[in-house]
């Protein structure tokens, strides 16, 4: 998502600063990714204050570190005087974020949070079909074909490992009948008809659910859930972890938690970052009513990978909205101040205008009941 992030970045004419842990590797993606013009340096997510000194003169930082040091990275920005964009919270996180909205409020920054495909365009794509609505009922987000990254190896992965391992294995939060609730793990499963085809689809916990009912709770919204398809073949390998307690975040006798072994090895693995061989396939469906009555507004978009420099297509759909909403803020299109959900601070038609010369183009459809 970061290589997505720098090339977008880049391509738009920003001046870019790339820094990780591993210095030799943000050169390594400065030079293919930005052309070799982009700024590298290292930086520990866990040293706040060298940290902001790398940021200084930054005037927006993008977060594409484990959702786990979302609150670390924020600090650290709020310490430069920089904004803030991060590609998700996985519910709790970004509830936990939203609670430092008054300090950035108050340093005149802003944090937007969950600002790649989902979250991030799913909740541009509800915006979009909510806000000329007199009610709201419904915000159903479905997210299926290729994320993570289908192919013959089950255990490639198109995103974080250590992030599929908690959407499999924690508790999904839904909203249903106007409150939260908690659901179990791969629970309410069902079958989607996507423009990639028919998948079956379950809750998985995820940031827009801790964003959306709060942004329209004044216009009756009682449900609101995401949901997202597994490649078979990798669920199922999954699920034999968790059954097995391979994925426990607690030390075991040596002082080594299992879930810190499985990840060493899964990350160890060749990634499939290079081959850039998935599709992502986003889908937002609202239901409520406008003047004229009921009305469900559908809208679907597919992302597709690309060769030069080699992206996939969950990559581009992740890292290419939090680029070009960095952007957005950076020229001051974006006014908001405090730490939001996309759809409390992210113009809707300027990021899907970007995302079209990217060859990125969402399908809206209503119908009337």
């Amino acid at each position: 998502m970061g290589r997505a992030v720098v090339h977008e970045l880049h391509r738009s004419g920003r001046r870019v600063l790339v820094l990780d842990r591993d210095a030799a590797a943000a050169r390594r993606v400065g030079k293919r990714y930005a052309g070799g013009a982009a700024r590298v340096g290292q930086a520990e997510v866990g040293d706040t204050g060298r940290l902001a000194r790398a940021l200084e003169g930054a005037a927006v930082l993008v977060n594409c570190a484990p959702y786990r040091l979302n609150l670390q990275v924020m600090e650290a920005a709020l310490a430069a005087g920089c904004h803030y964009v991060d590609l998700g919270g996985l519910f709790h996180m970004t509830r936990r974020q939203l609670r430092r909205s008054a300090e950035f409020r108050r340093a005149g920054l802003l944090a937007v949070l969950g600002m790649g495909s989902a979250p991030g365009l799913t909740n541009l794509f509800a915006r979009a079909a909510a806000d000329p609505l007199r009610r709201v009922r419904a915000i159903r987000i479905y997210n299926g074909g290729g994320s993570p990254g289908p192919g013959p190896d089950p255990l490639s992965f198109g995103f974080s490992p250590a992030t599929v391992l908690d959407e499999v294995k924690e508790r999904p939060f839904v909203f249903v009948r106007g409150r939260f609730e908690a659901a179990e793990p791969l629970s309410g499963s069902e079958r989607i008809r996507f423009e990639l085809g028919t998948q079956e689809v379950h809750l998985c916990l995820h940031s827009e659910v801790a964003t959306l009912p709060p942004a329209y709770a004044r216009k009756g919204l009682r449900e609101c859930f995401f949901k997202v398809s597994h490649d078979p073949a990798q669920l199922a390998l999954l699920r034999g972890f968790v059954a097995l307690g391979l994925t426990d975040p607690r030390p075991g006798p040596r002082g080594v938690a299992p879930r810190e072994i499985l990840l060493d090895l899964l990350q160890a693995r060749p990634g499939s970052a290079d081959a850039a061989t998935d599709r992502d396939d986003l889908l937002v469906v609202v239901e409520g009513a406008d003047e004229r009555g009921p009305v469900t507004v559908r809208t679907e978009m597919v992302a597709r990978p690309q060769r030069r420099p080699p992206l996939s297509g969950v990559a581009r759909d992740t890292g290419f909205p939090a680029a070009i909403v960095a952007g957005l803020i950076a020229d001051g299109a974006v006014t908001a101040r405090g730490a939001h959900g996309p759809e409390g601070c992210v113009p809707v038609a300027p990021v899907l205008a970007a995302l079209a010369r990217r060859g990125m183009r969402p399908r809206t459809t209503r119908r009337r009941h």
